[in-house]
């Protein structure tokens, strides 16, 4: 079981998958690419549409089925959502178990 690490901002979450996956073994480019070279306003939106619209959900579910444990945004907005301002309906999906790396 995977503990979720402390963070405050949904930047700080980002930076925490992208260092955790590493850390598995994994290198998450795709999420990488979408959220690194994005502005403070914009995360947010990047954010909801990997979530939702699914843009990174081929990636990540090969890689949960490489990496049971990883840790991903899903579990991060599925804790903290509503406070960093992700819609009711992106964390009803970040909750899904498909969406989820943590047990």
């Amino acid at each position: 079981m995977r503990v979720l690490p402390k963070v405050q901002t949904l930047r700080q979450a980002v930076r925490q998958v992208i260092e955790s996956n590493k850390g598995d073994g994994y290198i998450p480019t795709r999420f990488i690419q979408a959220t690194c070279n994005v502005d403070e306003p914009d995360l947010l939106y990047v954010c909801e549409r990997l979530i939702v619209k699914g843009e990174a959900l081929e990636y990540l579910e090969n890689a949960l089925k490489r990496f049971p444990a990883l840790l991903t945004l899903e579990d991060f907005v599925a804790n903290y959502g509503v406070t960093w301002g992700f819609s009711g309906d992106t964390i009803k999906v970040a909750k899904a178990p498909a969406h989820t790396g943590l047990a």
